[in-house]
């Protein structure tokens, strides 16, 4: 008897163990699935991008503006002894030019070549949203700006479009006077 009982032991912790295992797979697979994303407003519509492109969020500082350069770049200032540009990308995505606040923020973002700063409306704060629930862009968005986003997620009461920011950071309409 003392036999069976130990068999039936080892085969509930051969089970529990099982079970342990499954739960550990299936809590990776959801994280995965999850795009830790910085959500920010820009012609009172929100937007979001991974934040592995962010490096900081800044209060707009005195921006220098420099004669000569296209529209997007609103002036440049000084990060601890970093010159950086500060773009207005609401002309690209084809939105609204809304006055800036003093909720406006620069976000500090790096790419492969170059560091820039986003002028945003507002930051609104980092959120992890699910890829599954991402959709093709349905809005009505700028035909010109579809090519940078790459879906939108309803986020409660509002809409948030993704994004694609590396290819934002290498579009042609960002080079400054080659």
């Amino acid at each position: 008897m003392t036999d069976a009982k130990s068999y039936n032991i080892r085969s509930i912790l051969e089970e529990m163990q099982q079970e342990y295992w499954q739960g550990l797979t299936a809590k990776d697979e959801a994280q995965e699935e999850l795009l830790e994303c910085i959500t920010f407003v820009l012609g009172g519509e929100q937007y979001a991008f991974e934040t592995s492109f962010a490096s900081e969020v800044i209060r707009v500082p005195k921006l220098v503006k420099l004669p000569g350069n296209s529209k997007l770049v609103v002036g440049v200032f000084n990060l601890r002894g970093e010159i950086i540009a500060a773009i207005d990308i609401r002309q690209i995505l084809g939105v609204a030019e809304l006055p800036l606040s003093a909720s406006a923020r620069i976000i500090v973002i790096k790419g492969k070549n170059f560091t820039t700063g986003i002028l945003a409306e507002a930051v609104l704060g980092v959120n992890s949203l699910s890829l599954g629930l991402f959709e093709p862009i349905v809005k009505s968005v700028d035909p010109s700006a579809r090519e940078f986003l790459r879906g939108q997620i309803n986020l409660g009461t509002e809409m948030s479009m993704l994004l694609d920011i590396a290819h934002l950071l290498d579009s042609p309409s960002l080079v400054i006077n080659n």
